[in-house]
Order: C-alpha cells, then sequence, then structure tokens
C-alpha cells in the first residue's frame, strides 16, 4: 500500500476544490454523486457520521438554511468529491484498504473545519430546539 501524507492529501483535495468551485451546480452534482456512491458503499465506510455530516452541511447550505463561506465550501465538496473518485491515492477497488485515504482526507477537513463543523453543529441543535418546542397542531 503507498504511504501518502496529510499534505500529499491537502494538495490533491486544493485540486478538487479548484476543479468543482463552490457554485450551486457544483453543490447539486456532488450531492447526486455522493447520494449514489453511498447508495453502493456505505456498508464499508467506517467514516459514514463524517460523510452525513459534510453532507448535511452542504444540503443545508444549498437550501440557504445555513450559510459557509468559499474556503470552508470548497473543501467540503472537495472531501465528498474525493469519497467518489475511485482512483485517488489508494484506489477505492483495493480490498481492505481502498477507503483509508478517504477516511484520512475526511479526518483532515473535519479537523480543518473544526470552527466551522462546531458551529454547525451548534446550529443544527437550536434548530432541533426550535422544532421540538413548537406546539403540535392536531387536525
Amino acid at each position: 500500500m503507498p504511504k501518502f501524507t496529510e499534505n500529499e492529501i491537502l494538495r490533491f483535495l486544493g485540486k478538487l476544490a479548484n476543479k468543482w468551485g463552490t457554485g450551486h451546480e457544483s453543490i447539486t452534482k456532488i450531492l447526486t454523486k455522493v447520494e449514489n456512491f453511498l447508495e453502493d458503499k456505505s456498508e464499508k465506510l467506517q467514516f459514514l457520521d463524517k460523510v452525513r455530516l459534510f453532507v448535511s452541511m452542504l444540503k443545508d447550505h444549498s437550501d440557504e438554511k445555513y450559510y459557509i463561506d468559499d474556503n470552508s465550501l470548497g473543501l467540503i465538496i472537495a472531501t465528498l468529491a474525493y469519497l467518489v473518485l475511485p482512483t485517488d491515492l489508494v484506489p477505492d477497488f483495493i480490498p481492505v484498504v481502498g477507503f483509508t485515504d478517504d477516511a484520512a482526507a475526511f479526518a483532515l477537513a473535519v479537523q480543518q473545519l473544526s470552527s466551522e463543523v462546531k458551529s454547525y453543529k451548534a446550529w443544527k441543535e437550536k434548530q432541533n430546539e426550535d422544532i421540538i418546542d413548537l406546539p403540535i397542531e392536531e387536525e
């Protein structure tokens, strides 16, 4: 198995971020690709919680419910794009180790975006509190 460093992953993610951009079309495309990917491969991902977090952040941003700055948005899109690429630093089709670089990319991205992730989680909790506190209207 080839070795890879955090710098190699960050460089690769930077290239993907430049390629994909941060526009609405890019967000829609990557969400579609990731959802299709997850239908086929979610049972193989040990880091599914991080994937779901980024998908949720991207959806809420796309729906204009939550704002993510372009730098953070680019990293989220690039990390999700990295996941769906079959041939990245360690090709996904290699048994056992195929997703190790993807897991490392997600761990690194979550670390890089730690303040954004904390803000999003706090916002999401607040949204859930507001929903819970609303009275249920009976019909």
